[in-house]
C-alpha cells in the first residue's frame, strides 16, 4: 500500500509539473489552450473555466496540455503552430524544464536537512599511495578528473567509478594556484581504485547547501547523459535497463527507508525524465524542438502531417522500449524471489 500510494504520487506530481510547465507558458504566450488533463483515459473530474477544459483522468500514467494547432493545421492567430519561433521553444522546453528544476528543489529540500558534507579536498594522504608518490598534500582541491569538472563529491566519485585503466590527469588548486599532476589510481582491498586520500568534510551553510543542490542537479543530469551514451555504444546491455515497475520497486524501497530517500528518488526520477524528454528524438519534446530548429534553418514550416508522422513511429517505438524495460524489471523481480 505504501509502495503503490508512493508511486501514484509521484508520479503524479512529476506529469502535473512537466505539463503545467507547457500550460503556463502557452498562457504566458497567448497560446490557446483547449484542454489541461492530469492521467490519462476517462476523465472523472472536468470543469470548464474560460476557454480551457481542466479535467483528472482515471489512470494516472500521463496528462496532456492540449494546445489549438499543436498537431493540425488551424486558421486560429492564436494556435501553436501560427505562433513564431521563439514562443513555440519556450512552449516546448518549458515542460521538461519544469522538470529539472523541481529536481533541483528537492535537493535543496535535502540538503538543508544535512549538516556537514564531503567535499573533493584532500584531507589525509594515505602512505605509499598514488598521491603521495604525485605529491599531493592535505588541503589540495581537485577541480579536474581527465577534463571532467569536480564540483562536488559525488563528481569525483563518478569520474573514478569510469575508470578503465593507465594514468588520469588530475588538476587541483593549492593556495590559490592551480596545479596539474598525472597519477595512476591503485586497486584496494574491496577491488575498487582508489587516488590514495580521505576526503574533508565541511561544514554546510545556507550558500553552500544552495550551490551543492545546484551542482547535485548538473551531476544528476551528466549521470543520465552518460548512461545513455553507455547504452547506445555497448558499455551497459539493454538489460541494464529500468521501466515502470523497476520505478515502482525502487520507489517502494525509498518510501521504507525514509522521506529523505523518497524525496532523493523522485529528484533522481524527475531530472531523468526532464533529460530523456530534451533528448531529439521522434515524439519527445526535444523531437519537436529538433523539428522547429530545422524550420528556423530551412525558413519554412514542416507540414504538421508529416512531423506527427514522424512523432508517432517515435512514439511506437518508444513503446516498445518501455515494454523491453519493463520484461527486464520483471525478470528481475522473479529472480530476486
Amino acid at each position: 500500500m505504501i509502495t503503490a500510494l508512493s508511486a501514484i504520487i509521484i508520479f503524479l506530481l512529476l506529469i502535473l509539473v512537466h505539463e503545467l510547465g507547457h500550460f503556463t507558458s502557452a498562457k504566458m504566450v497567448g497560446i490557446k489552450v483547449k484542454e489541461f488533463a492530469i492521467g490519462m483515459g476517462p476523465a472523472i473530474f472536468k470543469k470548464q473555466k474560460g476557454e480551457t477544459l481542466y479535467s483528472l483522468r482515471a489512470f494516472p500514467i500521463g496528462g496532456f496540455c492540449n494546445m489549438e494547432g499543436e498537431d493540425e493545421h488551424s486558421d486560429d492567430s492564436r494556435a501553436f503552430g501560427n505562433q513564431g519561433f521563439w514562443p513555440r521553444f519556450l512552449v516546448l522546453a518549458s515542460g521538461a524544464l519544469m522538470n529539472i528544476l523541481l529536481g533541483f528543489l528537492a535537493f535543496v529540500i535535502i540538503m538543508q536537512t544535512q549538516q556537514q558534507a564531503y567535499v573533493p579536498i584532500v584531507d589525509t594522504v594515505l602512505d605509499n599511495s598514488p598521491a603521495q608518490h604525485a605529491g599531493l598534500i592535505q588541503g589540495d582541491e581537485i577541480v579536474r578528473i581527465d577534463g571532467a569538472a569536480i564540483n562536488i563529491q559525488n563528481d569525483f566519485a563518478f569520474e573514478m567509478s569510469r575508470y578503465r585503466g593507465g594514468e588520469i590527469n588530475i588538476e587541483y588548486v593549492r593556495n590559490g594556484q592551480r596545479m596539474q599532476t598525472e597519477i595512476t589510481p591503485m586497486l584496494n582491498e574491496e577491488d575498487r581504485y582508489i587516488i590514495g586520500f580521505t576526503n574533508s568534510v565541511k561544514d554546510l551553510t545556507f550558500t553552500s547547501r544552495i550551490s551543492t543542490a545546484y551542482y547535485m542537479t548538473i551531476f544528476t543530469a551528466k549521470a543520465v547523459l552518460v548512461s545513455l551514451v553507455d547504452l547506445i555504444s555497448g558499455v551497459l546491455s539493454y538489460k541494464d535497463m529500468s521501466g515502470p515497475v523497476g520505478i515502482i520497486q525502487h520507489i517502494g524501497i525509498a518510501a521504507e527507508a525514509g522521506l529523505m530517500d523518497l524525496i532523493s528518488l523522485t529528484a533522481f526520477i524527475t531530472i531523468n525524465l526532464g533529460v530523456f524528454n530534451l533528448l531529439p528524438l521522434p515524439a519527445l519534446d526535444g523531437g519537436r524542438l529538433l523539428f522547429l530548429l530545422i524550420e528556423g534553418v530551412r525558413r519554412k514550416k514542416i507540414p504538421p502531417e508529416k512531423e506527427g508522422f514522424v512523432h508517432f513511429i517515435g512514439f511506437a517505438l518508444l513503446i516498445i522500449i518501455m515494454i523491453l524495460a519493463t520484461t527486464n524489471d520483471i525478470g528481475r523481480f522473479f529472480t530476486k524471489q
